[in-house]
């Protein structure tokens, strides 16, 4: 066993010379340098005069504001621009549109009514309590209707509540030109109506 360190332990000598380097061998042809300590010059690059460098700091990023848009007009003219309660209540305007369509927006704020309602909980004491409900009116409704005036048939008509339905934005349409009555018909509701036309 000694004779086996010993033989291990003179392989890890250092080289000649006492000093560590790249580990590795080179060859005694590598290992040849050019008089005066520099290496050969393969030949591939030429030198050149390098470009000169910039002495000022470089320009800190400006920000600017997309251009504002203007908004699009309107291209229908308002005839019409109001919000009002309806309790039982009927108003009729005539209008001769002359440069169709007619367009009436219309947005509904019906009546609220809050009840109190008994009910067993859910839950694990199955009590009785007593809950609030809040719901629309069931008397609230709210009509547009535009009749031609000259026959006296309906031409248009839309409405929230009874026999149409519980959308609270809507809105009428009249495509052709004519002598027309608008009207606004409704129970428990504030509505915002607003009339356009192409033309007046």
């Amino acid at each position: 066993m000694m004779i086996l360190i010993l033989v291990s332990a003179g392989c890890a000598e250092l080289p000649p010379g006492g000093e560590s380097g790249w580990s590795g061998i080179l060859s005694p042809s590598d290992s040849q340098e050019t008089p005066g300590g520099e290496e050969p010059d393969p030949g591939y690059l030429t030198p050149v005069t390098p470009y000169p460098t910039a002495t000022s700091s470089m320009a800190s990023p400006t920000f600017s504001m997309p251009p504002e848009v203007a908004p699009t007009p309107d291209m229908y003219v308002i005839i019409y621009n109001r919000t009002a309660q309806f309790v039982q209540t009927t108003e009729a305007f005539a209008f001769d549109l002359t440069a169709p369509p007619l367009l009436i927006d219309f947005t509904v704020e019906p009546k609220m009514i809050t009840r109190e309602v008994q009910a067993k909980s859910d839950y694990t004491d199955r009590k009785h309590k007593t809950y609030k409900q809040t719901f629309p009116s069931e008397d609230a409704w709210f009509k547009v209707t535009v009749w031609d005036r000259v026959s006296g048939t309906v031409v248009a008509e839309n409405g929230f509540g009874k026999l149409y339905s519980a959308d609270t934005h809507k809105q009428v349409y009249v495509g052709r030109s004519g002598d027309y009555q608008i009207e606004l018909s409704g129970n428990d509701v504030k509505v915002h109506v607003l009339m356009r036309a192409g033309g007046v």
